[in-house]
């Protein structure tokens, strides 16, 4: 396209002829989309970024007469929008990326948190039905980390004792954990 040529298209162009500007489009539009996909990699954003800023272009249509060299202009506005494409992406994809791990993590403390309260809930209400005496042994040896030999002293009664109500209370409890969730106990609670 001669730069004669390229003025006349501008000028019909600036007055709002459209035939005019698919000229201008089909012309710059194939060196445009190089220039876009050595940067972007990727066929369709090229093609979003192309049709962007030949957009812009018949936005500030009325405007367009006053460009020297429209073909620099073209460039640079394609450059400008190419390199601000490429920041809004790196910043949405670190937002992303941070929104979606602090998700996750608080997703995960979450529902770690309501299994430990349900699975708390659950013991309690299979405690609740232990005979008293058995009940407190737990307490003790489980939730206090008492020795049998402490528990002993504490209940005053004798160790043989305590270990019975362990014994008696981890059976109640393996067999409700069994029948109620489906798991089998591999380690005591």
């Amino acid at each position: 396209m001669t730069f004669l040529n390229e003025r006349i298209l501008l000028t019909q162009i600036s007055t709002g002829n459209e035939k005019a500007f698919s000229k201008l489009y089909d012309f710059y539009r194939p060196g445009l989309y190089r220039l876009v996909y050595k940067f972007i990699k990727s066929p369709e954003l090229s093609d979003d970024i192309c049709q962007e800023v030949f957009m812009k272009i018949w936005e500030d249509r009325f405007t367009i007469r006053e460009i020297n060299s429209f073909k620099s202009y073209l460039f640079a506005i394609t450059k400008n929008h190419t390199f601000n494409f490429l920041k809004r992406a790196a910043v949405e994809d670190r937002i992303k990326t941070d929104v979606l791990s602090r998700y996750c993590m608080s997703k995960n403390y979450t529902e770690e948190a309501i299994l430990v309260n349900e699975y708390q809930h659950f013991l309690q209400a299979i405690l609740d039905t232990l005979p008293p005496q058995s009940r407190a042994v737990f307490k003790l040896c489980r939730q206090q980390e008492k020795s049998y030999a402490e528990a002993a002293q504490i209940l005053g009664v004798s160790n043989h004792a305590i270990k019975k109500h362990m014994v008696k209370s981890m059976k109640v409890i393996k067999y409700a954990v069994e029948k109620d969730m489906g798991i089998t106990p591999l380690a005591y609670l």
